[in-house]
């Protein structure tokens, strides 16, 4: 073996199997915690709303502790503003590269920021901040057990995110998924091995721990669901079209709040703007139990039987202006399970109306629920395989993967042709121009040699994690002989085009990956004044 082709084994099985599968088994572990941890403050919220309820004279004591919930919620994210809104879009971008973080600090921040969301009731979820916290996890690893190579920092960063969100919602497949479809949108060897040792580890963790303390390990509790008959197949495509234009309506409410919240409401103070959504969430959850928290439960009483349709119509609409406000004034907490929600009403209303209208058996109102629960999703995020993927493996829906197929396939087609931008990405865009405000960027054209010992020795361009809109353009290959490995080689020169908010740091991330330059790179840097994005060639 000669030195090139060790160098190149000892960068790809480092990050691939020891470092993450520590990565995974130290998120699997921190994810119990956090779950049984936020699992108490939500039974203790829940008791205090109902207690509240029975006896409304502790209203007056209700709404000035919501108001010191949230002042305290305020005081944690002017500190660690890394912690601000949802979680699963904060990983992503870190994933890609688009924004950096303190990763102990944002770890420990996030914690203690996502308990006081739930006590007070917001109706967000805890996989996005698993999620968060299992990259700021891999982040850690990385540093801890690789500093001299900071090329590993995203592949690990990428395989703590997946572990975070298989110990989450109960679904490993899904939390793999989640690095192919959404956080990098395409697929390689190096993504899929870190991803994969991650979170085997992590929920091989999560599930010791379960069993230990009795503890249920999926995020419902459900029976295989009966088959819906192929001659009633014409209804899933029915309720992905739905599905689907109310993911359009949702994704532009959502930006529509985000305007208005940065235009017309801008002059509220942050800390004020956070203690009126606690204030808000507790009047809500005074009169109305349903339209608060999660929506785990509300998902599971949907997934069970049918709520009274105009009752799931004021729920649904109450939950989604909360949410709406909750999210873009950057309270802590996850999208992912409110959306299951939305899904679920959704699902359930259409099989009420069919089965009330004789075009529908009984029977089958659970899988359309879960088709609703699938199609929403996929039609939001725009992760159809993701979608699917978590309806067969957590939602039992494997016995009906055709009507959930076609329900999202339709689901999806309908965002495609409204072209929004997707969900996720809605909440980047956002996260992204604040972490970039009043800087100009640069476009960067250079040329980088390939050191001995580097990163992307062996690898081909499509495993690379390459700093955002960064395209190499030409490779130039240091001898025309055939090699074997395969791969970049000792002494290839890249072509690289680039655009950068930061320029020194760009340049530290590709001389991670390419080795540390001897002389000053050929370089042509141009200011792009209107700060428009660079197209990939």
């Amino acid at each position: 073996m000669n030195k090139n082709n060790h160098q190149s084994q000892k960068n790809t099985y480092l990050p691939y199997f020891l470092l993450s599968l520590a990565a995974g088994m130290l998120t699997g572990g921190l994810i119990f915690l956090f779950k049984l941890t936020a699992a108490q403050v939500v039974s203790l919220s829940e008791m205090l709303y109902a207690l509240v309820r029975s006896q409304p004279i502790y209203l007056v004591l209700l709404l000035p502790g919501a108001a010191l919930i949230g002042l305290l919620a305020a005081f944690i994210l002017r500190f660690e503003p890394d912690c601000r809104g949802g979680g699963i879009p904060t990983a992503i971008a870190l994933l890609r590269g688009l924004i950096t973080f303190r990763w102990l600090r944002s770890l420990l921040c996030l914690f203690s920021s996502a308990m006081l969301t739930y006590l007070g009731g917001v109706p967000l979820g805890n996989e996005g901040p698993s999620v968060q916290m299992g990259t700021a996890v891999g982040c850690g690893t990385s540093r801890l057990f690789a500093k001299q190579n900071r090329a590993f920092d995203r592949y690990l960063m990428t395989g703590g995110a997946c572990a975070g969100f298989a110990a989450a919602t109960g679904a490993p497949l899904t939390g793999m998924f989640f690095a192919f479809e959404e956080a990098h949108r395409r697929f390689s060897p190096m993504i899929f091995m870190g991803s994969a040792m991650s979170v085997i580890a992590g929920t091989a963790v999560m599930h010791g721990l379960c069993a230990l303390t009795d503890t249920p390990f999926a995020v419902f509790e459900l029976t295989s669901p009966a088959t819906l008959p192929l001659r009633h197949l014409w209804a899933a495509i029915v309720l992905g079209l739905i599905a689907g234009l109310a993911a359009v309506g949702f994704t532009r409410l959502y930006r529509l709040t985000r305007q208005v919240i940065q235009t017309r409401l801008s002059r509220i103070p942050f800390t004020l703007r956070i203690v009126l959504i606690f204030v808000a969430v507790a009047l809500v959850g005074f009169l109305s139990s349903d339209s608060i928290g999660s929506g785990h439960h509300l998902t599971q009483h949907l997934l069970e039987k049918a709520d009274i349709w105009y009752r799931l119509l004021f729920i649904l609409a109450v939950r989604v202006l909360l949410l709406v406000a909750a999210n873009n004034s950057d309270v802590t907490g996850g999208l992912f399970v409110p959306t299951l929600a939305f899904g679920a009403g959704i699902g359930s209303l259409c099989a009420s109306a069919l089965i009330a209208l004789g075009l529908l058996p009984a029977s089958c109102y659970p899988i359309f629920v879960v088709i609703g629960i699938s199609a929403f999703l996929g039609a939001c995020s725009h992760t159809p395989l993701m979608a699917i993927t978590f309806a067969i493996e957590a939602l039992c829906g494997l016995s009906n993967s055709l009507p959930v197929i076609v329900g999202v396939a339709f689901a999806y087609l309908v965002v495609e042709f409204s072209s929004p931008l997707p969900f996720t990405d809605t909440v980047i865009e956002g996260k992204t121009e604040r972490a970039n405000r009043n800087k100009v960027s640069q476009i960067v054209e250079t040329y980088m040699t390939v050191m001995p010992g580097a990163f992307i020795i062996g690898k081909e361009i499509r495993d690379l994690l390459l700093p955002p809109t960064c395209t190499v353009l030409l490779v130039q290959k240091a001898d025309t002989t055939l090699r074997s490995e395969g791969g970049i080689g000792v002494g290839d020169r890249l072509f690289l085009r680039y655009q950068t908010f930061d320029p020194d740091r760009t340049l530290e991330e590709l001389e991670a990956i390419v080795g540390k330059q001897k002389a000053a790179p050929e370089t042509q840097i141009y200011k792009n004044e209107t700060n428009e994005e660079v197209p990939d060639v």
